[in-house]
C-alpha cells in the first residue's frame, strides 16, 4: 500500500456515548503506515463529548479539535453551519496538502479495514457503504444514491405505474450494492475518502444557490459531478450506524473498545477496573446440500465434528450412502425434493438450522489443520456484533500444494439477520452489515467428474422465457464456455458486457474468459481486445496482462511480450472477493521473461527471472532445469 497523508475528519456527535463508540473504531483502523490526521468540529454545548474528542486528541500527535454552535432551531441555518463545519475540514486537508481527506459520520463503527480497502479503490471519490433502516423505511438502504437524491423505500411503494422504471432501477442498483465491489453512484455520504485531485477540483459542501435541496452531502455530490469527479461507493467493508441505546448501556458498564475486537465505548476511565468476564464462544449449525456424496462427505464433517454445535444436512435424492454416513456424525438429516433451485434448497437447510451463526459447506470441502485451529479460535472470540465472516476458499493447487486459484466467499452469517440465498444457479448469499474478513482458508477439493448440470439447468430456464439477471447471463456464458460451446459463450459475455450492470470483478473476469473464448476459435484480435477491455473497469491485473504477454510471445513479438510480463511483475494483487489466479501475480511471469531475455542473448537477466521464479515455486522441474542451463553457460556456482 502506498505512503499517503490521511486526514480523518469528523462533527462530534453530541451523544458522548455514541461518539466515544466511534472513537474507538477509529483507535481500530488499520493505518498501513500512514501519516494520519484527525481534525474534530464539535457543538460549543456538548461539553462532554468535545472533552471525549479532546482527549483522544491529546494521545495523538497531529489531532485537533475545533468548536462552533453547530445547531441552531432554523433546519436551513442547521445545513448551512454543518457545510461550513465540512468545508473547514476540507479546507485543512488541501492546505497541507495531504493525499487523502476521509470524511466520515460520527455515528459510524468502522471495520478496521475500511480505509485499507477506500484507498485500493484508487478512485477521486468513493464513499463506503452504509446500510440503514430508518424508521420511514420498511427494509435496510443504503447512503449512497444513485439518483439526484435519497430515496426512502416507503416512496417507491407509494409511487404510480409512470414511476415504476425508476423504482425498478433503483432496487436493482442497491440489490447489486449487496456484492461485494466498488460502484459508480450518483451521491455519497456517511464515510467518503476524497483524493487530493478533487480537493484542488474544488469539491465543497456548501449549498449551491440554484439547487433547492437540502443537505450538505447532496450539494458535495452535484458540485463533484458537475467538475467532472465520478462518485464510487466502496461495499466491500461496510460500516455500520451505532445504536444510541446500545451504546449507553456499552459505555455505562464501562466496557473497553480500545482494540477492533471489543464491542462497546466508556465516557470516563475507571481507577480500577474488574477483570472483564470472557464472553462465551458462539454457537454454530453447519448447513450442507448434498446428493451422492459418500466419497466426500465424510472428510468435510471429520474436519468440523468438533467445532460445530449442529450439522445440517439437506439430501436432494442420494441412492448411495450419504445419509447413512452423515448420521455417524450426529447429524440432523432432512429430504428436499430438487427442483433445479440451488438457493431454494440451501434457504431450506438454513431454515433449520437453530444456533447463533450458520457456517456452509459444500460435501468436497474442509478445513485443514491449520484452518481448523483458527476456526476454533474465531469461534471463542468472534465479536457478536458481526454478521458475517468471509473466509478465503481454495479452489486450485500445484504440485506442491500451494493455492494457485482463491477467492473469498461469506462462510459464517448470524442465523438472526435471516441472510437468503439468491439465484437458481451459482447461487450467493446475500450479506450486509458488519463483515469480518478472516485468514481462514476453506479447501476445495473435488473427485466427481465434471457434467453439464448447471448448463442444462439454464438452458431449461432459457426455454421457458424466464428473465436472467446479469449474474445469470454471465454464467451461463461460463458454463457455455466450460462445456466448449465458445461461440455461444462469447455472445452471452459480450450481452453481459454490453448491458453494463455486471459486478466490476465479473466485468473482468468476463473479459478474460471471452478473450479465451476467442483464441480457441481463432480470433486473435478479439482475444487481445477483450484484454485490453479489463482496463477499462479497474487498474491492470495480472490475469489480463500475463495473457497479453503471452499473445505478442506466440506472434514472436519478444520485446513487446517483455513489457507485458514487466508490467506483470509490478502489479499490486488487489484486496478482493474475486478469483484470484495467484501463479500470475508471482512466478508466471518471471518464468516468462527468463525465457523472452535468454531468446534475445541477454543470459544474465534471464537467469535472474528464473532465481525470483524458484523463490516463488522451487521444486518446479521447468526452472531448475533452467537453473542448471544457466549455472553451466554463465559459469555459476551452484
Amino acid at each position: 500500500m502506498k505512503e499517503a497523508t490521511i486526514v480523518i475528519g469528523s462533527l462530534i456527535h453530541r451523544d458522548p456515548a455514541v461518539f466515544g463508540a466511534f472513537l474507538n473504531s477509529l483507535k481500530g483502523l488499520a493505518d498501513n503506515g500512514w501519516d494520519i490526521r484527525y481534525r474534530f468540529v464539535g457543538n460549543e454545548s456538548d461539553r462532554e463529548a468535545v472533552d471525549l474528542a479532546e482527549r483522544f486528541a491529546r494521545e495523538r500527535k497531529r489531532a485537533a479539535v475545533d468548536r462552533m454552535s453547530l445547531y441552531p432551531e432554523s433546519v436551513k441555518e442547521r445545513a448551512l453551519r454543518i457545510a461550513e463545519a465540512k468545508d473547514r475540514i476540507a479546507d485543512y486537508a488541501r492546505d497541507e496538502f495531504c493525499d487523502y481527506l476521509f470524511l466520515v459520520d460520527s455515528d459510524l463503527s468502522l471495520h478496521p479495514d475500511t480505509l485499507t480497502y477506500l484507498v485500493q479503490a484508487d478512485r477521486d471519490v468513493v464513499s463506503a457503504v452504509v446500510w440503514t433502516k430508518r424508521p420511514a423505511d420498511q427494509r435496510e438502504m443504503p447512503q449512497v444514491w444513485l439518483d439526484a437524491q435519497y430515496t426512502p423505500y416507503e416512496w417507491m411503494l407509494e409511487q404510480s405505474a409512470a414511476d415504476e422504471e425508476t423504482v425498478k432501477r433503483t432496487l436493482e442498483y442497491h440489490k447489486r450494492l449487496r456484492e461485494p465491489g466498488v460502484y459508480e453512484a450518483g451521491g455519497v455520504s456517511g464515510a467518503i475518502l476524497i483524493s487530493r485531485k478533487a480537493l484542488y477540483a474544488g469539491v465543497r459542501f456548501a449549498p449551491i444557490p440554484s439547487v433547492s435541496l437540502i443537505g450538505d452531502d447532496r450539494h458535495f455530490s452535484i458540485r463533484a459531478a458537475a467538475i467532472g469527479l465520478s462518485l464510487h461507493v466502496d461495499t466491500r467493508c461496510p460500516a455500520a450506524r451505532i445504536d444510541a441505546e446500545s451504546a449507553l448501556r456499552a459505555a455505562s458498564a464501562g466496557e473497553d473498545r480500545e482494540k477492533p475486537k471489543a464491542k462497546t465505548a466508556q465516557t470516563e476511565p475507571r481507577e480500577e477496573r474488574q477483570p472483564m468476564k470472557r464472553q462465551e464462544p458462539i454457537t454454530i449449525s453447519l448447513c450442507m446440500i448434498v446428493k451422492n456424496e459418500e466419497d466426500a462427505i465424510g472428510r468435510c464433517l471429520e474436519s468440523v465434528r468438533d467445532i460445530v454445535d449442529e450439522i445440517v444436512i439437506v439430501d436432494t435424492g442420494s441412492t448411495d450412502r450419504t445419509k447413512e454416513i452423515v448420521r455417524t456424525f450426529g447429524a440432523n438429516v432432512f429430504d428436499f425434493e430438487w427442483i433445479d433451485d440451488f438457493s431454494a434448497a440451501r434457504n431450506y437447510a438454513f431454515a433449520q438450522a437453530t444456533c447463533e451463526y450458520i457456517l456452509w459447506l459444500d460435501a468436497d470441502d474442509y478445513f485443514k489443520e491449520k484452518d481448523r485451529k483458527l476456526l476454533k479460535q474465531l469461534k471463542r472470540e468472534l465479536d457478536r456484533s458481526v454478521d458475517s465472516v468471509s473466509m478465503h476458499y481454495h479452489l486450485a493447487f500445484d504440485a506442491n500444494g500451494n493455492a494457485t486459484h482463491s477467492l473469498r466467499r461469506n462462510r459464517l452469517v448470524r442465523r438472526d439477520r435471516g441472510y437468503k440465498w439468491v439465484g437458481a444457479v451459482h447461487e450467493y448469499l446475500d450479506v450486509g452489515g458488519r463483515i469480518h474478513l478472516a485468514d481462514i482458508a476453506v479447501t476445495h477439493n473435488k473427485n466427481k467428474p465434471y457434467t453439464d448440470r448447471n448448463l442444462q439447468i439454464y438452458r431449461r430456464r432459457e426455454k421457458a422465457g424466464e428473465p436472467f439477471t446479469p449474474r445469470d447471463r454471465y454464467y451461463f456464458a461460463n458454463e457455455l464456455r466450460d462445456n466448449r460451446f465458445y461461440e455461444e459463450a462469447a455472445s452471452h459475455y459480450v450481452r453481459f458486457l454490453d448491458e453494463g450492470l455486471g459486478w466490476v470483478e465479473d466485468n473482468i473476469a468476463a473479459c478474460i474468459k471471452l478473450a479465451d473464448c476467442y483464441a480457441k476459435l481463432n480470433e486473435p484480435g478479439k482475444k487481445l481486445s477483450a484484454l485490453f477491455k479489463t482496463m477499462e473497469y479497474d487498474t491492470p491485473r495480472a490475469e489480463a496482462t500475463y495473457r497479453i504477454g503471452v499473445h505478442f510471445f506466440e506472434q514472436n513479438r519478444i520485446h513487446q511480450a517483455i513489457y507485458w510480463y514487466e508490467l506483470t511483475t509490478t502489479l499490486k494483487k488487489p484486496v478482493t472477493l474475486a478469483m484470484i489466479e495467484n501463479d500470475m501475480w508471482t512466478w508466471m511471469p518471471h518464468l516468462q521473461l527468463c525465457v523472452c531475455y535468454d531468446r534475445i542473448g541477454d543470459s544474465e537477466r534471464a537467469r535472474r527471472h528464473n532465481d525470483i521464479a524458484l523463490s516463488y515455486n522451487p521444486t518446479h522441474p521447468s526452472m531448475l532445469h533452467n537453473k542448471k542451463y544457466f549455472e553451466s553457460k554463465l559459469g555459476v556456482a551452484p
